[in-house]
């Protein structure tokens, strides 16, 4: 039995010490994750846009209320109709950063 207990003790302590290295060589080379973009939460999606104008687009089957983020004040809600687009009118200057619902 001492022997069976030396060999246990021995083939332990030799994974324990194979252990860390095989991780260690594991983590050496870390990987670059991509970017991720979190989508746009709700029905109100930003389409194109230009200037003096946005589109925002109901991804819904039901109608909403919407608007864009801008840098100032927003522009008033419009009205968008199932799985429609809707066009807001902006200030000049104005660059959207994301479409909202009201």
């Amino acid at each position: 039995m001492t022997r069976l207990r030396s060999a246990l003790v021995m083939a332990a302590a030799g994974a324990l010490l194979v252990l860390p290295a095989a991780m260690g060589t594991a983590s050496a080379a870390p990987v670059a994750a991509g970017a991720v973009r979190a989508p746009e939460p709700g029905c109100a999606k930003l389409g194109a846009w230009g200037q003096w104008w946005a589109d925002i687009r109901n991804v819904c089957g039901h109608t909403i209320r919407a608007s864009v983020e801008v840098d100032g004040f927003d522009p008033s809600c419009i009205q968008i109709g199932p799985h429609s687009v809707g066009r807001i009118g902006l200030d000049e200057g104005d660059d959207p950063y994301y479409a909202y619902e009201c």
